[in-house]
């Protein structure tokens, strides 16, 4: 049986880690399933302002403390950890389409209103994706 390949879009919030909970839940056979978890880094570029080397590494180290901290959570698992820069939406719709994943799972966000309901990041994978995307509630 091939492993299912499941994407976990992770903000470093707590809201956030309930996506592995949710992936525990689903995937209890370890051997079925192979994780990516993932991490954005958004940096907004102004004017055409030049990003410090000191800030770049600041976000790589919060990215692999976000992922790490992800990982332990699932020991057992299959685990490939990835951590762009770039918009959240966009890198995730991009690595699903380019490692061609099952599912993706993500957690609606804490704001109100229709589109913050799921959060913009969410809804814009919702529209377009060709994976399942899961949606888990606090």
């Amino acid at each position: 049986m091939e492993k299912k390949k499941v994407l976990i879009p992770l903000d470093g919030t707590d809201r956030s880690m309930h996506s592995i909970d949710c992936l525990k839940k689903i995937f209890s056979e370890k051997d079925n399933v192979k994780v990516t978890l993932m991490t954005v880094s958004e940096i907004v570029i102004a004017n055409d302002m030049v990003i410090s080397d000191s800030v770049i590494e600041r976000s790589e180290k919060e990215s692999k403390y976000i992922l790490d901290r992800a990982e332990k959570e699932i020991e057992g698992y299959e685990v490939e950890k990835y951590s762009p820069f770039g918009y959240a939406g966009d890198e995730i719709l991009k690595k699903a389409q380019k490692d061609k994943f099952d599912a993706i799972i993500m957690t609606k966000s804490t704001k109100k209103g229709l589109i913050r309901m799921i959060g913009s990041v969410t809804s814009k994978v919702v529209k377009n994706s060709k994976a399942l995307v899961l949606i888990v509630p606090e």
